[in-house]
């Protein structure tokens, strides 16, 4: 090779269109490597990963849905007659009444059972009758003065009027008395009931049914 074709290549060469020749070879332009990108293909590789299935046995419920039972009872009313209907909703209320007169029968019983409940109930039925019996009274004086205007004399009426004056404040007085001292007893008592299950409440009743029939036939042993 002559300096004049050496001196040739080498401006082709710095002007970047030709290859420079080395030792009659040429030497090709070495490649870019792009830098690699971890995190796209990370992500990408994340998306292409399919997603674990559910295990078997496993039900997967959407939220506000409504369960196989729910929607098959629907599907079952729909299908019902009118007096299908009409039985199943009487069916419903009789239950329903049940559950109430077992939770009512239970507070029954363990109102009979406190101690404190019986001695304020007595003293309301004193307060009441009491009352009632003034009232009697009142009414009884009141028609006799009624009947002998003239010969009636104005002690029986004003005792009259205040027997009856007596009767109301005895009257309003049991009631005063069973509004703070009978019903807070009552309260006291529903609540206990109505925090049993009705599991619970027919066992209770079922155990007090055994052990009042035990009572009787000690009693009649007795007699």
């Amino acid at each position: 090779m002559s300096l004049l074709d050496t001196i040739k290549g080498a401006r082709e060469e710095a002007d970047g269109n030709v290859p420079f020749e080395r030792g009659g070879k040429k030497e090709e332009p070495e490649e870019e490597v792009a830098p690699k990108r971890s995190g796209a293909v990370r992500g990408s590789a994340a998306r292409a990963k399919p997603t674990r299935e559910a295990a078997a046995g496993v039900r997967v419920v959407k939220s506000g849905g409504k369960s196989e039972r729910q929607k098959k009872s629907e599907a079952e009313k729909a299908n019902m007659t009118k007096e299908e209907r009409k039985a199943e909703r009487k069916a419903e209320r009789a239950a329903e009444r049940e559950v109430e007169d077992r939770r009512y029968n239970l507070t029954q019983a363990y109102m009979e059972e406190n101690e404190e409940y019986k001695h304020a109930r007595k003293t309301w039925w004193i307060f009441l009758g009491v009352g009632m019996a003034l009232v009697v009274v009142a009414f009884t004086l009141y028609g006799f003065v009624n009947q002998n205007r003239e010969s009636a004399s104005p002690v029986l009426a004003f005792l009259s009027a205040a027997t009856m004056i007596c009767a109301y404040i005895s009257i309003i007085g049991g009631l005063i008395y069973d509004w703070v001292k009978v019903r807070p007893i009552r309260q006291q008592v529903q609540q206990r009931v109505d925090s049993m299950s009705d599991k619970r409440v027919r066992a209770v009743l079922n155990k007090k049914a055994k052990e009042q029939a035990e009572e009787e036939k000690r009693n009649k042993k007795k007699k």
